[in-house]
Order: C-alpha cells, then sequence, then structure tokens
C-alpha cells in the first residue's frame, strides 16, 4: 500500500502541476480571451459546467489522496489534501452563489484583466510548487 500511495501522489502532483503550468501561460497570454468568457458567462444564471466538472473531478481524486497520506502518513501530503478540499470549498461557495459572484465578475469589468494574471501567476506557482513536492516525495522514497 506505501508504494501505491508513492505512486498516486507522484502521478497526481506531476499532472495536476503540469495541468496547472501549462493553463497558467495560457492565461498569461490569452487574457482577453478569459475575459470575454468570465463576461459571457457572467450573463447566464447559471455557473459554468465546466466549472462544476472541474471541482467534481477535484474531489474525486482528493478523497483519494486524503485516505492514502495516512498510508505511510505524511504531513506534507495530508496539507495537501487538505488544502485541495479547501480550494474545492471555496470554489463550490462560488458557484453556489452564483448570481453574487457574476455580478461581482461584471462590476470589476475594468480589473479583470489583472485579476486573470495574478490567479495565473498564482496557478504557475501552484504548479512549481507541485513539481517540488514531486522531488521531496521522490527523494524521500530513495532515501528508505
Amino acid at each position: 500500500m506505501e508504494n501505491f500511495s508513492t505512486q498516486w501522489f507522484t502521478a497526481y502532483y506531476l499532472s495536476l502541476g503540469a495541468l496547472l503550468i501549462s493553463y497558467s501561460l495560457y492565461l498569461f497570454i490569452k487574457t482577453d480571451s478569459m475575459k470575454d468568457y468570465l463576461l459571457n458567462a457572467a450573463e447566464n444564471e447559471t455557473p459554468p459546467s465546466a466549472w462544476r466538472s472541474i471541482l467534481k473531478y477535484l474531489l474525486l481524486f482528493t478523497i483519494p489522496c486524503i485516505v492514502l497520506s495516512f498510508t505511510p502518513f505524511s504531513w506534507i501530503e495530508l496539507l495537501f489534501s487538505l488544502w485541495s478540499l479547501i480550494i474545492i470549498f471555496v470554489g463550490g461557495q462560488l458557484l453556489l452563489l452564483w448570481p453574487h459572484t457574476s455580478k461581482a465578475i461584471k462590476t470589476m469589468k475594468g480589473e479583470l484583466n489583472r485579476k486573470i494574471r495574478i490567479v495565473a501567476a498564482n496557478m504557475l506557482s501552484i504548479g512549481i510548487i507541485l513539481f517540488l513536492l514531486t522531488y521531496i516525495l521522490i527523494e524521500r522514497t530513495q532515501s528508505f
């Protein structure tokens, strides 16, 4: 089970890190396209279905992370799993309160490009951190 846990977190960290880095670079390049997408989404009464799918799949992968962080027990993996749950909770709040979220998107029309770039920078840094966590995980397993 210990070997499976290591393989799970290695694959998860690498794939999520690659997704975050690639999408953050996309956001840096296509900031105006994302702004248009957000403004169009804010016009709808329901939140975008893609956002619900992203949260659903993130939850689907976070649940095994919580369980596997105890075999063997690792603070790093447990904190990562709890952080993922917090991200899911915050994203879910934004979707549940969609009328307020869409109103905020519409009122921040002028600042949206800057906010998108901030989100992209955060995603880039989290992706790099995930690659570093992969390195720490591999180093830790090789030392045993």
